[in-house]
């Protein structure tokens, strides 16, 4: 099996969606509040890259079965969001593959940290980022909540050698 992870198409944003929908999907009722993702549409994907941003999607035998957002910050970052992983798909790699991208992408586009939060209760995710070499740089509450249910992340990158 291999999978390959490239920067999505136009044409590819309406099976991004998707399989964020699907990913995501297996977390309503475990996660309060809702998880954001489920509103993604093929244009609100398409609206990351006028901002500079880019999605990423990873196929096998042709077939979406990932996509990964990434999205500059002001504070010269890039934040990784949507990390999803078609469910059928769980523990291929293409999580991994799909955090890679966006480290590559946020060298070439001249960034040296990679952003992200987590919820609290996604320990398989907050243990996958941290053997990734990502570390905690905080906990956050969603608004109306008084207690933290996500964790942020960042990971310091090197700069490929010119």
């Amino acid at each position: 099996m291999t999978i390959r992870v490239a920067a999505a198409a136009p044409q590819d944003l309406a099976a991004a969606a998707a399989v964020i929908h699907r990913a995501f999907s297996t977390l309503v009722g475990r996660i309060d509040p809702p998880s954001a993702a489920l509103t993604e549409t093929p244009d609100s994907l398409a609206a990351r890259f006028g901002r500079g941003g880019a999605v990423f999607v990873a196929r096998l035998d042709g077939n979406i079965v990932g996509a990964v957002c990434a999205d500059p910050r002001p504070d010269g970052s890039i934040y990784l969001d949507r990390l999803a992983v078609d469910p059928a798909m769980a523990g291929h790699g293409i999580a991994r593959a799909l955090v890679a991208a966006v480290e590559d992408f946020a060298r070439r586009e001249g960034h040296d940290r990679v952003t992200l939060g987590v919820r609290l209760l996604l320990t398989d995710n907050i243990a996958m980022f941290r053997h990734l070499g990502y570390l905690e740089t905080g906990r956050k509450a969603h608004p109306g909540y008084t207690e933290p249910t996500s964790m942020n992340l960042a990971k310091a990158l090197r700069q490929a050698a010119s």
